[in-house]
């Protein structure tokens, strides 16, 4: 009996669970290698640009219906002979070396066929004079049909160099935030070729760029101005594997953001796992799926190099054998719990550093001062305008049921057992009052707010829009509470309205702050590197 392997096996490549920034990393994985292990000899001859050794552009046209899609990947590397072409054609032949990115033999291929079904690799190897092409139909080698025609253009001139993957009919297609989604995680999976110089990486003419761990990105110390940032080196060792080596480092951000946090792994100097999508290990970061919502999940970020590792064949995560996660986590727990300590702490200073600049509220005054001064609202303070109570009481009748019956609520909250808040924004008129609030029954608020009235438009970003609901919202809490009061006999005057308002304005810190007292036993000394 024979082990074997059928060749209609590659029709099944376009099931692989690659992610399109997987998929097409292969390919510059096979470029920079061929950089790299050719260094000496492409950099001799000048063949790079004025800003990088090494070039590779990305063309990418999605498919439609008249059009089968196509993605090419060119590179200015060292090129392939016909042995080195006929080697990246067998699949899983792994390469001479294998200490690289090229590992397993099989990127090229899989990643390919995942993308299209015909596609086509051109390639000519500096120093020689014949350029060669081959090109693969999936289908027709799904059929047992395995040969493959090599074209030959002789003559060519000695000192060019390239190769080059044209990719059609196509089985995926990248739009919207997946296309967003595939430069950006291009960019961080190559960041360190791309900072130290080595790599151009362009996608449809756009440069690839990576700057979200530069020097201005880590908090300080406020004693000694020195960043939190500091290098980490230890092993973990099994009987059955060896003795492997995990280095890195770890920092905390001066800016807090999910998505930046976490650790991105990396191996021979490319990225694994990392941001937008980094590794949170449950030690230091808590057991959630994505680790929980504190500070140490906003702020704790860093790099960690398993070269000794294993990488899956998709290079999309490491293979970590026997109990080799477990001793990492905990080598990082003891490298980095310090940081983790720092990131928490910095709670104590987050009132400070959240405030307004003196510059923002210098302008504030002076466009309030300018509203105040301004001849309409001096037309409304001078002429007698007001409302009777009847009027107003009728009028907001009128508008509260016109709005009950004819939106739902936006949203609701359960606050307490007795007590339900039921927000609605609404878009009837612009001459519609900013805010209606009603207490149809005791234990609920509705609160009515009008995204037509002129003051909405001026709130100008994710901020400006929750403060306003805040102030929307717990102005409906605190009436409340006042008519229960006045229920009772109590006498109201409009500062106890703002009292209870400003004990409410005092919630989002305070919910912050438990959550974080829950976490960790905050101390009051920084702890510089």
């Amino acid at each position: 009996m024979e082990f074997k392997i059928g060749l209609n096996s590659i029709s099944s490549y376009k099931r692989l669970s690659y992610s399109p920034w997987h998929a097409i990393a292969e390919f510059v994985d096979n470029s920079t290698q061929s950089y790299f292990d050719n260094r000496d000899y492409l950099d001799s001859a000048g063949t790079g640009t004025d800003d990088t050794p090494l070039t590779i552009d990305i063309t990418y046209k999605r498919r439609r219906p008249d059009f089968s899609g196509i993605l090419i990947v060119e590179d200015n590397a060292m090129g392939m002979s016909f042995e080195e072409l006929e080697r990246a054609m067998h699949v899983a032949l792994p390469p001479e070396n294998r200490s690289g990115r090229s590992r397993y033999g099989m990127g090229l291929k899989t990643a390919a066929s995942w993308m299209g079904n015909s596609w086509v690799v051109r390639t000519k190897r500096l120093g020689e004079t014949i350029a060669y092409s081959v090109e693969v139909d999936v289908n027709r080698i799904a059929n047992n049909q395995s040969r493959l025609d090599v074209h030959r253009e002789c003559d060519q001139p000695a000192d060019e160099h390239y190769t080059v993957v044209e990719i059609k009919d196509h089985n995926q297609q990248f739009v919207g935030r997946r296309l967003g989604l595939t430069k950006l995680h291009l960019s961080s999976m190559f960041r360190r070729d791309l900072k130290k110089k080595i790599l151009t990486l362009r996608w449809n003419d756009e440069i690839l760029t990576w700057d979200l761990d530069s020097d201005d990105v880590f908090l300080k110390s406020r004693q000694t101005g020195v960043p939190y940032k500091r290098h980490f080196d230890f092993n973990v060792s099994t009987d059955e594997y060896g003795t492997k080596e995990v280095k890195g480092w770890v920092g905390v951000l001066r800016s807090g953001s999910r998505a930046r946090a976490g650790f991105s792994i990396l191996h021979a100097d490319r990225v694994i796992k990392g941001y937008p999508d980094s590794w949170r290990p449950g030690k230091l970061f808590g057991q959630q799926l994505h680790g929980s919502n504190d500070l140490v999940n906003q702020r704790l970020f860093g790099e960690i190099d398993l070269d000794d590792f294993e990488v899956s064949h998709t290079k999309d995560h490491i293979v970590f054998q026997g109990d080799e996660e477990e001793q990492v986590e905990d080598g990082l727990f003891e490298n980095c719990s310090e940081y983790r300590e720092v990131a928490l702490e910095y709670r104590h200073g987050l009132e400070n550093q959240r405030r307004p600049s003196d510059l923002s509220v210098g302008a504030a005054i002076d466009q309030l001062q300018s509203e105040l001064r301004s001849s309409a609202l001096v037309f409304w303070i001078s002429e007698d305008l007001l409302l009777t109570d009847e009027l107003v009481t009728d009028s907001k009748r009128t508008y509260v049921d016109h709005v009950l019956k004819r939106v739902p609520a936006t949203f609701s909250a359960q606050v307490t057992d007795e007590l339900l808040v039921r927000v609605y924004l609404e878009e009837s008129s612009p001459n519609d009052p900013y805010l209606a609030i009603d207490h149809p029954k005791v234990g609920q608020i509705e609160v009515i707010i009008n995204k037509l009235h002129p003051h909405w438009y001026q709130l100008t970003d994710t901020a400006g829009v929750l403060n306003f609901l805040r102030h929307c919202v717990y102005d409906g809490i605190a009436e409340y509470r006042a008519r229960r009061k006045q229920a009772r006999n109590v006498e109201i005057l409009p500062d106890t309205i703002k009292a209870i308002k400003d004990t409410l304005l005092r919630l989002p810190f305070e919910i912050e702050r438990q959550a974080l007292d829950e976490k960790s036993e905050l101390s009051d000394v920084d702890r510089p590197e």
